[in-house]
Parts: structure tokens; C-alpha cells; sequence
């Protein structure tokens, strides 16, 4: 086995494999300016010739070797310091087992850590189920200290001496000593300039780790990375994902027995889901015995149930039904939340805006954030929406369905047909001409970049969005525009409905953890002055408050370019007049960016 599959610029430009030892090449070449990814896995002629043949290795599922495991300690939300100490602590844990340290090179990623380790320690075999088997292996070593994705089959990680592009420092090598020294500044300092004199020691092992490979693959495995329903009952999706806790196995599987059985999953169903959660630790026909025992007595579990009650979690869809109300915190109930917030993998559910306008500054939207954006009738307040929940790149010009998250869109001005024509025309990047002599053909082609977006055009109440909610379990929801939503009979006059309605919105973003943008006009004195600030939103002071960013957009109908300013962001940092160019394709494509010559080739969007 001697090739690797490279993606150079971006992790979607994959296919190109080289040999092993060309790595070095690309390296020098190519990652002075940009990122170089390799793939985790290395690959026999077979799977170099059924990506020559398909065009892709994702439905590869032929031997795959490993030459380097990677621990991918991720920054996420942590801080610098707070990351550093993660990847020193993985360092102690393998100097515990013996992991001598001519066996590890650890690198700076360019906002995280990797920590290569060579094969030797643990002597993974080829085969067609080595993926699964490092994952476990790994899992069992470190559990949820790190990236288990990683591991997967068409995993790719970036290249030492090649560019973070986010961060604009370089994947760096250090020594142990190093890592284990110096301060996070000191290491993102060298990090700013490639480290081409850092010297190299060949890594080797003896099998140190080699007993702790684990060799059962598991029946139910994970192909690639799947987006759970984790806002419906998640006390008891954790109660199974823990698995049977000695002390506690028994009376754990009644409340998930009683779960499955409430939600209309057959016993059969149930009996073989927990026989897989029980690991071989209780008798089989104690499980059996108490799934049948849930169905026929019908047991049911509240929120006020011990139990339920030590895996609660706030964002839960049944959260604010419950008995009783948490509303008073100790420091120890806020440590927990914040270490689980700060551990959560937020992929996928994330919106980049910085990625997305080609700005350097941090500004993702995550969940439980209200998100405004405001601007005079013509600026494109609604297509600029449009264009983030459809994952249109405005620097690239393509669509990337990586950046797509389930949406509810409510277009309480415009018509379901019109919206969904304006997505075809921005997913396809054609005009209205077009779309509307294709829209068969086109919508045949495009579908599964669409099929994450349900619409309503009823004009609801917060309750009735609450439901809506509920019921189909968005990531994200638009509403488009506030002035629409229907207040209370006793709220009246333009300031209180606004003030209602944006806090109504940013206590659904938190309670239920999902994204929400709503979209307002700007006050009269602002649109007739065309000037533009944190203030400009209709209801001023409800706006600004209730909401954790604020998106400003200036310019007239028409004409093409359009300013786009973020004036608050409450967790990143603030950038001003990204000028984006409104396209007959309803694309808002950045004005100052042109698309590198092959990201054309890689989109759907571009090759109808």
C-alpha cells in the first residue's frame, strides 16, 4: 500500500492521489499559500483505480493501511491556553502507558493540535475494517478527550508546513519538550512563518499500545458522520450512548424501554437496540424480560423522575413543559454546563460567516444565537439569508452542501413558489429565464441541495413557530420578517411588538439550541438619511439587546453592489463594508474575490 489521496486549497478538491513518498513535493510546493490535506488512510492500486474509475473514494469500501494515527485535539470554543493544556494532557496519558516519546510528533494545527504517532506503537493491519477498528481503539483510549471523526474511512488531515487558511498560521512542529514548555502565544508566534529547518527524528515504536486494539467491530457502525435528533429526549439518547453503568443498568433500560415504546418503536425493535446498548453485562433474558415488562404495563417516565432528571438538558424540546423549573444555578451546575458546552461538536450546525464573505475575522453563528439582519427595502436583506442557509461560498461562487443545515424558512411576504424558484435560480447559478424554461431538469439536478429547506407562509405566532419547531427539528430557522410575526393581543405599538418578538426569538434559539436569524427594515429616520448603524433596526434598542449579532446591509434596489457590515457579534470579533454583488442568479458573490480556476469543476451548482 503506497498511495494517499490530496486535497489541495480545500478539503473539496479531493481525488488527486500520489505516492507516499511524493508527499514532500506537494508540501514545498503548494502549501506555502494554501492548505494541503492528505488522507488519513493509504490505499493499494485497487482503491486508486476505483476513484480513477468513480471519481471519488467515498464509496470505497475496499483495505485501507495506516502509517501515522493522528490525535486531532480540536480548539473549537476553548481558548488558546485552555487547548494547550488539552494537547499536554494527551501527551501525559501516553507517557502513562509507556508511549516512549521518540513515537510521538506533536504539531501546532493553526488553531488546534495534532499529535502524530507512528503505527509501530499499536501495528494496525491492513484490512477493510481498519477504520472502525482505530476508531474504537482510539475511543477506548481516550473517549471524548478528542476527534474521533477523524478515523473515519475518507478521513483527510492537513499537512505539516501548509496554511490554515482560517487562522493564517501554518501547521507547525514542535518537540515534546516544546509543546510541554512554551506558552500558547509563543507557539502561535512561530506558527506565523513556515518551521522548513525544524529537524525531524524518524519515529518507532515496539508495539507498546498493541493490546489495546480493539479487535471486535461493532455491529452498528457509523459510515461517516450523522446528525442525531439530539434536542428530542436527550437525557435518554445519553443514557444509551453511556451505556449500562453498574448500579444503574437495570432501572436505565426500563426509562429507554419505556422511550422506544412511547414512540411507537415495535419490541422487537427495542429487545435488539438494548441487547446491542447491554454489551454483553446483564443476562440476555434479564433485558428481555424487562422490554416485554415495559410494553405490557406500560410504564412511562416524567421529567421528574430521578433518573431523567440527572441527564436533563435545557435545550431539550421538553424542557419548559416540565414540572418544576431550574432557574437558580451554583457554580458546580454552571461548570457543567459550560464543560459540555465547550466539548460539544458543534459540526454541522454551525453557520461560518467569515467563511462564508472571505473575512478573517471570527464570527460563526452557533446555536441558541438570535441573529438580525437589517437594512432599507432593496438591499437584498432576504436574498442574503437565502444565500447563508443554502450554503452559497460568496468568494468561491459555489454552492457547498457541507455548509448546508436543516432549515425552516419562514417567508411570510413572499410566496412559496417564488422562494423556491429564487433557490433554484441560486443553487444553479442561472437567471429567472432560465429557471423558468428548466425548472424540471434543473430541479431533477439540484435537488438534494434544496432538500434541507422546509418553507412557511403563514404568518404564525411565537407558539405556533415553537411548534413548527418542534416538529421538524431544525438547525436553523429564518424568519422573514418580524413586523409579520403576530404579537399578543395586549402588545401594541411598534417597539413593544419588535421587543416581544426579538426576545421571544432568542429564548427559542437558547432553550432549544439552534440558530435563528430574523430579518427587520430599518427605521424611517435611518432609510431617509441612508445612513447605517447598530441602532438602524426598526424598534432600536429591542433589536440590539435581544440579539447576539447584528448584520447591517446598505444599498439600493437598483443597484448591484450591496454593503454588508456585522455591527454587533456578543463571541467573536466585528468587521465593516464587505462588499458583495447582487447576480441575476440571486447569488450575492463577493465583490472583491475572484473563484479559483477549478472550484467550477468541483461544484454541483455550475455543471448543469
Amino acid at each position: 500500500m503506497n498511495w494517499v489521496e490530496l486535497a489541495i486549497g480545500s478539503p473539496r478538491k479531493r481525488g488527486l492521489f500520489i505516492p507516499l513518498e511524493d508527499l514532500s513535493y506537494y508540501i514545498l510546493d503548494e502549501g506555502k499559500d494554501k492548505a494541503v490535506y492528505r488522507s488519513m488512510y493509504v490505499y493499494d492500486d485497487s482503491g486508486k483505480d476505483f476513484v480513477n474509475k468513480t471519481g471519488s473514494v467515498k464509496n470505497y469500501f475496499g483495505s485501507r493501511s495506516i502509517d501515522e494515527v493522528v490525535i486531532d485535539i480540536d480548539k473549537g470554543q476553548n481558548t488558546d491556553a485552555y487547548t494547550l493544556k488539552c494537547a499536554q494532557a494527551i501527551i501525559y496519558e501516553l507517557e502513562q502507558v509507556e508511549v516512549p516519546y521518540n513515537a510521538i510528533q506533536p504539531y501546532f494545527s493553526g488553531t488546534g493540535y495534532h499529535i502524530h504517532l507512528t503505527n509501530e506503537v499499536f501495528n494496525f493491519q491492513a484490512g477493510d475494517d481498519l477504520p472502525f477498528i482505530v476508531k474504537e481503539t482510539m475511543k477506548g483510549l481516550f473517549g471524548k478527550k478528542i476527534d474521533l471523526s477523524v478515523y473515519q474511512r475518507t478521513a483527510i488531515y492537513r499537512l505539516v508546513h501548509t496554511l490554515n487558511q482560517k487562522s493564517a498560521l501554518y501547521k507547525t512542529p514542535f518537540t515534546v519538550k516544546e509543546l510541554n514548555t512554551l506558552q500558547a502565544g509563543e507557539i502561535r508566534e512561530i506558527s506565523k512563518e513556515r518551521r522548513l529547518d525544524f529537524v525531524f527524528n524518524e519515529l518507532y515504536a515496539e508495539g507498546e499500545l498493541e493490546k489495546s486494539i480493539v479487535t471486535d467491530i461493532p455491529k452498528i457502525r457509523e459510515i461517516r458522520a450523522v446528525t442525531e435528533p439530539r434536542k428530542v429526549v436527550p437525557c435518554v439518547q445519553e443514557m444509551y450512548d453511556d451505556g449500562p453503568v453498574e448500579g444503574t443498568r437495570n432501572n436505565t433500560l426500563l426509562r429507554i424501554a419505556s422511550h422506544f415504546r412511547r414512540n411507537g418503536i415495535p419490541s422487537a425493535a427495542t429487545k435488539a437496540a438494548l441487547l446491542e446498548w447491554n454489551n454483553g453485562q446483564l443476562d440476555e433474558n434479564v433485558i428481555l424480560e424487562k422490554v416485554e415488562s415495559t410494553y405490557n404495563a406500560g410504564y412511562k417516565y416524567s421529567c421528574k423522575d430521578h433518573i431523567m432528571t440527572a441527564h436533563c438538558k435545557q435545550y431539550c424540546v421538553f424542557y419548559d413543559r416540565k414540572d418544576y423549573l431550574i432557574d437558580l444555578y451554583t457554580s458546580d451546575d454552571l461548570q457543567k454546563i459550560l464543560k459540555e458546552r465547550l466539548e460539544t461538536d458543534f459540526s454541522g450546525r454551525v453557520i461560518d460567516l467569515g467563511r462564508v464573505l472571505g473575512v478573517k475575522q471570527e464570527s460563526k453563528i452557533y446555536p441558541g444565537e438570535l441573529v438580525t439582519i437589517f437594512g432599507a427595502t432593496g438591499s437584498n436583506k432576504t436574498t442574503f439569508a437565502h444565500n447563508l442557509v443554502l450554503g452559497y461560498d460568496a468568494t468561491e461562487d459555489i454552492i457547498r452542501r457541507e455548509w448546508q443545515i436543516p432549515t425552516l424558512f419562514l417567508s411570510l411576504e413572499l410566496s412559496g413558489w417564488y422562494m423556491h424558484r429564487r433557490a433554484l435560480q441560486i443553487v444553479s447559478g442561472k437567471d429567472k429565464d432560465f429557471v423558468t424554461a428548466n425548472f424540471d431538469m434543473l430541479y431533477e439536478h439540484y435537488k438534494q441541495d434544496l432538500s434541507h429547506i422546509i418553507y412557511q407562509t403563514v404568518s404564525p405566532t411565537i407558539a405556533q413557530i415553537k411548534d413548527s419547531i418542534r416538529d421538524h427539528q431544525p438547525s436553523a430557522v429564518v424568519v422573514d420578517y418580524i413586523d409579520l410575526i403576530e404579537p399578543p393581543k395586549h402588545i401594541r405599538g411598534e417597539y413593544e411588538t419588535v421587543r416581544f418578538v426579538s426576545h421571544s426569538l432568542s429564548n427559542l434559539a437558547v432553550n432549544q439550541d439552534i440558530i435563528i436569524i430574523q430579518i427587520s427594515q430599518i427605521s424611517r429616520e435611518y432609510s431617509r438619511n441612508q445612513i447605517m448603524d447598530l441602532y438602524a433596526g426598526k424598534g432600536s434598542g429591542a433589536i440590539e439587546n435581544a440579539s447576539r449579532k447584528v448584520i447591517g446591509i446598505t444599498g439600493k434596489a437598483d443597484e448591484t453592489t450591496k454593503s454588508l457590515t456585522l455591527f454587533k457579534n456578543s463571541d467573536g470579533e466585528l468587521f465593516s463594508d464587505v462588499e458583495l454583488n447582487w447576480t441575476p442568479s440571486f447569488r450575492l458573490r463577493r465583490a472583491d474575490y475572484a473563484p479559483t480556476p477549478d472550484s467550477r469543476v468541483t461544484s454541483r451548482a455550475t455543471s448543469a
